[in-house]
């Protein structure tokens, strides 16, 4: 993504719980709750030092590979363009962000994960006392902002694994180039 991992990350980081990185996610509620095609879909960007690469991983029903894929386009184009968070969804996503705070610095390891970060991304060393307020701060136009500005669409790369003779054919209705790698 055209995301600087030393730059403020918080507001794509939020509005991804709305869309892929919480169990009440758009995705995850649509493909799991509503549909039932999946165990669980899950959306994530990865914070590297000089990368932020953001992936989705949607275990699905074979005979669903197709409508699943379809499915998540239509989402992801929706959440960057005429659905964006709503009220409901930033107040719910701000309020659990912020509640977790003290829980993510229980073990030894977690402080010692935590001042590397600081480290890597050149945070400042009261950064995490900073987190509550700047959640506040988020408003449904700023979280917006961040997803289209960070996601597109049009630029996933979908890998899909499975039994080609089951899955092809709904991948050829959907009209994308496809690319097959045969397993050794």
């Amino acid at each position: 993504m055209p995301l600087d991992p030393k730059g403020d990350i918080v507001p794509f980081d939020a509005a991804n719980d709305v869309l892929g990185g919480d169990f009440s996610a758009r995705l995850n509620m649509d493909l799991r709750e509503d549909k039932g095609w999946s165990y669980g879909v899950f959306g994530q960007e990865s914070v590297m030092l000089h990368a932020v690469p953001y992936a989705v991983s949607a275990p699905v029903q074979a005979d669903r590979t197709g409508d699943s894929l379809a499915e998540l386009n239509r989402l992801l184009t929706e959440f960057v363009t005429t659905k964006g968070v709503t009220a409901a969804e930033r107040d719910r996503v701000i309020t659990k962000s912020i509640n977790q705070l003290p829980g993510e610095f229980e073990t030894s390891g977690a402080v010692l994960g935590a001042m590397m970060n600081i480290d890597m991304l050149g945070k400042p060393d009261n950064y995490y006392e900073t987190l509550a307020p700047e959640y506040r701060s988020l408003t449904q136009a700023k979280l917006d902002a961040a997803a289209r500005a960070a996601l597109d669409p049009k630029g996933f790369t979908w890998i899909v694994v499975g039994d080609a003779a089951k899955i092809r054919p709904q991948l050829d209705k959907l009209g994308m180039p496809i690319e097959v790698v045969e397993a050794p």
